[in-house]
């Protein structure tokens, strides 16, 4: 009886695991789909003609294949700005901010872990609540500077916004980094001669690798996507990022939807580059830094 009972909570247990690893990959292919379903329909309407998707009839295998949206976008010529400028404006642009903010992240996240001073917890707090603040509030003040300071209309003038933008937050995430690393680690290359910038960036660094991974790639994405800042600072067309491009394909009367929908699918493939491969460390550094702080 006692062996029945027990053949019979296995099978129980077998039949809800199985039931548990169904649910499980059905919301999964839901969310995949979900997610997934609105690029993949933006990538094969771009690969149709320009008829086919005005009326609506483009499928997701295309029956008409055409190549001639990326083409014209690319190209260029007649007093438009090949996409590829603004790729590269974009790229340039963002790896500066990746860069530039980890710097200046590094710096301040340890400051605020290692030393004690008056109102260092009102500061650590004030990097978040300042993302409280409506972004708006800050266009003409930011305008103003840009344009006193010969910073509008410069790819040096929209890095600096853009990081100014991203390293507060990203100070916050490398902090609780820092505040994981005993002290006593330091304390140790210093004894050694090592002096305070070289501990930091030769010791201390690459134990906040995965922090610095996500504050970096959070840097890099957020510069990337940024419109806002971006169309008050640079107005010369050869000096767009791609944002600021994709607009020049929106028409007040004639609408290109094959071109919009060319340069959307060029807009985030480098970001899905650049993300895949490094989607695991990015999020088990961003969570790590989340749960720490």
């Amino acid at each position: 009886m006692k062996q029945n009972d027990a053949a019979a909570a296995k099978r129980l247990k077998r039949q809800k695991d199985i039931l548990k690893k169904v649910a499980v990959a059905l919301v999964s292919i839901l969310l995949l789909v979900v997610f997934l379903g609105p690029f993949i329909c933006v990538i094969s309407a771009s690969i149709q003609e320009e008829q086919t998707i005005k009326l609506g009839a483009f499928t997701l295998i295309p029956h008409d294949f055409t190549l001639q949206h990326y083409q014209d976008i690319l190209a260029g010529g007649n007093g438009v700005v090949g996409f590829l400028q603004y790729i590269w404006n974009s790229v340039k642009v963002a790896v500066c901010v990746g860069l530039l903010s980890s710097v200046i992240s590094i710096i301040a996240a340890y400051g605020l872990s290692r030393y004690r001073f008056k109102g260092k917890e009102a500061i650590a707090k004030s990097l978040l609540f300042s993302y409280a603040f409506p972004t708006i509030l800050s266009l003409l003040p930011v305008y103003t500077l840009m344009a006193k300071t010969g910073l509008a209309d410069t790819h040096l003038g929209l890095i600096l916004v853009h990081t100014a933008l991203v390293a507060p937050f990203c100070t916050w995430l490398l902090r609780s980094f820092f505040d994981s690393i005993p002290k006593e680690v330091e304390e140790a290359a210093m004894i050694d001669g090592a002096g305070r910038l070289k501990t930091i960036f030769f010791v201390l660094v690459p134990l906040v690798a995965a922090g610095l991974l996500a504050a970096g790639m959070y840097a890099i994405i957020y510069s990337w996507g940024e419109y806002m800042f971006s169309s008050i600072t640079i107005t010369s067309g050869t000096l767009k990022p791609i944002p600021l491009g994709l607009s020049t394909f929106v028409g007040l009367t004639d609408m290109r939807w094959g071109r919009v929908l060319a340069a959307c699918t060029l807009n985030f493939i480098p970001i899905l580059i650049l993300f895949l491969p490094l989607s695991k460390t990015f999020l088990k550094g961003f969570m790590a830094g989340a749960v720490k702080a």
